[in-house]
């Protein structure tokens, strides 16, 4: 191997593609990186054997072969060393890495020892703003315990023509959809759209993607990432989402916000329960905290309905807020136990809604 490359180019894929390494695992093979020289290319593999990350650069290639090195210690190589091209050779199983005046050598760990990537067979696209998006809307509703395994995804579904973007904990949901028809049914991991969202944090266009009995594979102009998929079936989401309501109100969004954050003052954590009483154009909301005391705060609605009080999880209100890009929201009730609504004046401009189940107060 002997080839040169443009220093911060690299640095930005080495960046990207620690995301996809595992510093705790019991294989010491995934803190490192795979280099492979192809023609006039680097490519950069990385995996945590749930995530495989691949990226092709542009180099000077002098000489084809491989080395596998330590994922960190290349990063913080070639982030301090100050020249605008980098150099590296493997000479007698050691990894040469030259720039400007400066020279470091890197332990090269057995190539073949790096697990075997899967196979990328894409098929379908999606647009790299709907995934973003999707993701920024949606991972908070994922669940985070470990016994709802099939929940701790973000499922991606096609339906009557639009992509629906899934997350759920069973106590709330929240849904993305995009206008776009898609033919694969996904269930990413949470870590996973960690890594993806990264990918997509300055990309435009489209994404192809695939599937196969395990992976789920998502392709951009210069990257691949295989991922592999959750097991289990996902909830019939669709059902739980009521379609008619007996009290909606219009609401501020961030007066809303504001109210429950002022409240959050006398909180004893950070998911607190908060009562919201709906009354003739006026949110009356109120918390109470035995150890420290109450509060009581109030914002002008446009609501017309039978006055109905509904108790909630603050946080979750709060989660599902932030989410939203219109200033203003409905929030559209059944009665005081069932899942309510919340989703934006214009769904047109703001394609989201996220359900909560009230609390008893």
């Amino acid at each position: 191997m002997n080839l040169s490359i443009d220093r911060l180019e690299f640095l930005e894929v080495l960046n990207k593609a620690k995301s996809a390494t595992e510093k705790k695992s019991a294989l010491p093979v995934l803190n490192n990186f795979l280099l492979i020289t192809e023609k006039s290319k680097l490519i950069v593999k990385a995996t945590d054997l749930e995530n495989y990350l691949t990226f092709p650069i542009r180099a000077q290639v002098e000489q084809e072969g491989k080395a596998l090195v330590n994922a960190d210690k290349l990063t913080n190589i070639i982030k301090n060393i100050s020249s605008v091209e980098v150099q590296l050779s493997l000479k007698d199983e050691v990894l040469h890495i030259k720039g400007g005046r400066s020279l470091f050598k890197l332990t090269n760990v057995e190539p073949e020892d790096f697990p075997e990537f899967p196979q990328v067979d894409v098929k379908a696209t999606l647009l790299a703003y709907d995934l973003k998006k999707s993701i920024e809307k949606v991972e908070y509703a994922i669940s985070k315990e470990d016994s709802r395994y099939a929940l701790q995804g973000m499922y991606i579904h096609g339906n009557n023509g639009e992509t629906h973007f899934v997350g759920s904990d069973g106590h709330r949901l929240a849904l993305y959809k995009a206008s776009s028809p898609f033919e694969y049914d996904l269930l990413v991991p949470r870590k996973s759209l960690k890594v993806l969202y990264a990918l997509l944090k300055d990309y435009l266009g489209d994404v192809e993607v695939g599937k196969d009995e395990s992976f789920a594979h998502f392709k951009g102009e210069d990257w691949t990432l295989s991922v592999r998929l959750l097991e289990g079936e996902y909830p019939d989401y669709i059902s739980v989402i009521p379609k008619e309501f007996n009290h909606i109100s219009l609401v501020d969004k961030n007066d809303l916000i504001g109210s429950i954050k002022r409240l959050s003052a006398i909180a004893e954590s950070s998911a607190f329960p908060v009562k919201l009483t709906f009354s003739s154009n006026l949110l009356i909301l109120e918390i109470s905290e035995p150890e420290y005391g109450e509060g009581r705060d109030e914002i002008d609605i446009e609501y017309s309905d039978e006055p109905i009080e509904i108790g909630f999880n603050g946080k979750y209100l709060l989660e599902a807020l932030d989410s939203f890009e219109t200033d203003r929201v409905f929030i559209k009730m059944i009665d005081p136990d069932s899942a309510v609504v919340i989703d934006a004046e214009d769904f047109q401009k703001d394609p989201y809604l996220s359900l909560i189940m009230p609390m008893r107060l």
